[in-house]
């Protein structure tokens, strides 16, 4: 240890190191619940463990006046008078954690990705603006976005319509522009899950992902956009991947099970320190994806994690302790004693702790003197109209099938075949809204029975079928939409779509016009290139209950309407490859 160095300042050293997660408050009987107002006791301990920031979940996110008063309480409860770091999680698309009574989701990034045929980078740019202002009216000034994942297998579960898209260049582009006009607009932004966790079939929540790409292949495609926007921008932030990538470090490490493993990017010296900080030259801040996903808490204790990606090189431990009571802040107090332990025996670098905690002060000190704007109800309008013009704008028709210039829906018998009811209301209030009047409309849900939608079938003249694929990942969960599903679907993405193919191939026997739309990823369209008259791929299915005449509505369905009725044209274009 370095002579003079007291523990003192090494426990700040350590605490600046460390974004804990406090969305939910648990009694000693574990009742839990979402934690809206910082307790006295979390404010003090925030300040006694000099922590240097904390990560926000939907949980904690109920509205603009509750959220400003939050952010403000957390900047407060500070230790040393600087901003706390806060983080969210606001990609977009499926992965959006401000209240959608409020506040546009958007329509992710594969839907941006789908417009930069056409458009060019003009709504990666005008949707970050939009989401920097957002967070930066309501005192955070973190984002984890954007993703820079070539999403190069059709069954990633958990990347997948998070991604730009399967060009690296493409995804480049696209990332760039939403970290320079994120962080020109107040919110520090994040390229995320380094090294590449585009071809994954495992989702690192729940499992510990291996990509076997060669050196080569790792170069050209998964580090490429990384490189690429390193170039051309200069994130405040890179967040690691749990992800095992032999060929860019094979080297291994003992887990807590006695058992050896490769050592995932999180905990990777060679892919953290020597790749990305000397080799690439990256100088920001490295931050950890979660350490309590699967993908690293199976394998080691909360400690040893944050010891180990300390060591790796990573700036910041995210949510690497559990934080559900007051009981639990005082684990996090041992779980520093732990870390102090490693630095005092040698396992940890004096000199590499130092500087490490001097690039989060360092980015702490550049919003020390930001003052959150206020409110601008207008400026919020104008984002709802943006959150359309990119569903309109992102509209992707797959396959050589012309659509005509407007489909006749006018006094149509129409059979609508969603998920759930949810998905059937939306598609509802988009005919209301474009003033459609039928002969007849039915709803059938996957959970009929395929007798059921036969018979419905039989009474129509156009089926309108929705798919959503894949299962929501663990970072997906939570939408309200979601929550407010009135009949769960109790079949699997697979069984979903080969009731679909089954209706729809009926359908077509039977001589009814039909169309499917894919209101998630695109892929599964391939599958219905012979049953299917027409095709859409949406890339969302966001649906926002902020009006009492249309709550479950969404600019994917209204969109999907405008065009059948010739109001707009399908001018996205696919940025994934299908088979």
């Amino acid at each position: 240890m370095h002579q003079g160095t007291t523990d003192q300042q090494l426990r700040y050293w350590i605490g600046q190191k460390l974004m804990i997660d406090i969305r939910q408050t648990c009694s000693p009987a574990h009742r839990c619940e979402d934690l809206t107002h910082l307790p006295a006791s979390y404010a003090a301990k925030i300040r006694q463990l000099q922590l240097g920031g904390v990560i926000l979940f939907a949980n904690n996110l109920k509205h603009s006046a509750q959220i400003r008063q939050l952010t403000q309480d957390l900047h407060q409860s500070s230790g040393d008078g600087l901003p706390l770091l806060i983080g969210i999680d606001q990609e977009g698309g499926r992965v959006a954690r401000l209240p959608v009574t409020e506040y546009p989701a958007f329509a992710g990034a594969m839907a941006l990705g789908a417009t930069q045929a056409h458009y060019g980078e003009q709504f990666p740019h005008q949707v970050a603006v939009a989401i920097a202002r957002q967070l930066h009216e309501l005192g955070i000034n973190l984002n984890f976005a954007p993703s820079l994942d070539v999403n190069n297998n059709k069954a990633n579960p958990v990347i997948n319509v998070r991604s730009f898209g399967d060009q690296p260049a493409k995804v480049a582009a696209a990332g760039a522009a939403m970290v320079n006009a994120m962080q020109q607009h107040g919110v520090l932004a994040t390229i995320k899950h380094f090294p590449g966790h585009g071809d994954t079939h495992v989702d690192s929540h729940t499992g510990l992902p291996r990509v076997d790409h060669s050196l080569p292949v790792v170069q050209q495609t998964d580090l490429a956009p990384f490189v690429a926007v390193l170039q051309h921008s200069q994130p405040a932030m890179v967040m690691t991947a749990h992800i095992q990538y032999p060929a860019l470090d094979n080297s291994t490490l003992v887990n807590k099970q006695g058992d050896s493993m490769l050592k995932p990017a999180t905990l990777s010296r060679r892919m953290l320190t020597e790749l990305l900080r000397q080799q690439m030259g990256y100088q920001g801040v490295i931050i950890t994806d979660a350490l309590n996903m699967a993908g690293i808490s199976q394998f080691f204790e909360p400690a040893e994690a944050v010891i180990q990606t300390f060591a790796a090189g990573a700036d910041i431990a995210l949510m690497p302790y559990e934080i559900r009571s007051e009981q639990d802040l005082t684990g996090l107090q041992q779980l520093i004693d732990a870390v102090l332990d490693a630095v005092v025996q040698g396992r940890l670098s004096v000199t590499e702790l130092q500087q490490s905690a001097e690039r989060v002060l360092s980015l702490r000190r550049t919003l020390a003197h930001q003052k959150a704007p206020a409110p601008a109800p207008h400026r919020l309008s104008a984002d709802r109209q943006l959150e359309q013009q990119l569903a309109e704008a992102s509209l992707t028709q797959v396959g050589t099938n012309k659509l005509p210039t407007g489909w006749q829906l006018e006094g149509q018998r129409l059979l609508l075949i969603a998920p759930e009811q949810t998905k059937c209301q939306g598609w509802q209030q988009a005919l209301t809204l474009h003033q459609v009047k039928l002969q007849q409309l039915n709803c059938a849900t996957l959970d009929q029975s395929a007798a059921e939608l036969q018979t419905l079938i039989d009474e129509a003249d156009t089926v309108l079928a929705t798919l959503i694929s894949p299962t929501q990942s663990a970072a997906e969960l939570g939408v309200l939409a979601d929550l407010l599903a009135l009949t769960p679907v109790q079949l699997s993405p697979a069984e979903q779509k080969q009731k679909l193919l089954t209706a729809l191939t009926y359908a077509k026997q039977q001589g009814k016009r039909n169309l499917l739309v894919a209101l998630r990823t695109p892929y599964d369209l391939s599958d219905f290139a012979d049953v299917a008259d027409v095709r859409l791929a949406t890339y969302s299915y966001n649906q926002q209950p902020f009006s009492a005449q249309r709550p479950l509505s969404g600019p994917a369905y209204d969109a999907v309407i405008a065009c059948l009725l010739g109001k707009i044209q399908p001018k996205g274009q696919l940025p994934v490859q299908l088979d």
